[in-house]
Parts: structure tokens; sequence; C-alpha cells
């Protein structure tokens, strides 16, 4: 495939930046609608603090373990099967939505 125009370039990078976009504001705003929840369900500041240092750990954890699994395993099949069983404990059986199933674009 030859070069691209200029036109064809600036257009991919402005579509580019406009996914980015949605994709932090679909981010922020469930954010806003969890910390709404979690307020009407009684936290204050003391337990988003709490939520924040959590968040933050368990990100951390997750991610790094994923990274690591995925040097093996492109399909990270042990990550999911954890992150799973975890969530899992959490929300009960009955509630409970596989990883694949939750991540599934449509």
């Amino acid at each position: 495939m030859g070069k691209q125009s200029g036109l064809m370039a600036r257009f991919q990078r402005e579509l580019e930046i406009r996914g980015a976009e949605e994709r932090h504001f679909g981010r922020t705003f469930q954010m806003d609608m969890v910390t709404l929840a979690l307020g009407r369900m009684g936290f204050r500041a003391k337990k988003f603090d709490e939520l924040d240092r959590m968040l933050t750990q368990v990100t951390t954890e997750y991610c790094r373990d994923i990274l690591e699994d995925a040097k093996g395993d492109r399909e990270i099949v042990y990550s999911k099967d954890v992150l799973d069983r975890e969530i899992r404990q959490y929300v009960g059986e009955k509630r409970f939505i596989p990883y694949d199933e939750r991540h599934k674009w449509r």
C-alpha cells in the first residue's frame, strides 16, 4: 500500500482522537455513575478514600498479572479465570457473567 495523502493522514488522526475522546467520556461517565450509586448507598469521603486506595491496588495487581500471563497466552485464559473467580465470590452465581460475555462487543 502506498503512502497516505496528507488529507487521509489527518482524517485518520482525527478518527483516532475522537475514539480516544469517546472512550474517555465512557469511562469517566461510568465512574460518575458508580460514585453516585455508592453515595446513595451511604459512602462518604472516608469510604471513597478507601475505595480509591483499593481500586489502585486491585488495578495494579491485575494489570501486572494479566501482562505477565499474556506473554505466554494471548487469550489470557488463566487471568480471565482468576478474575471471574474473584468477581463470582462477590456478586454470587445468579448475578455473575463470565469474562468473555462481559467484554463482548455487540
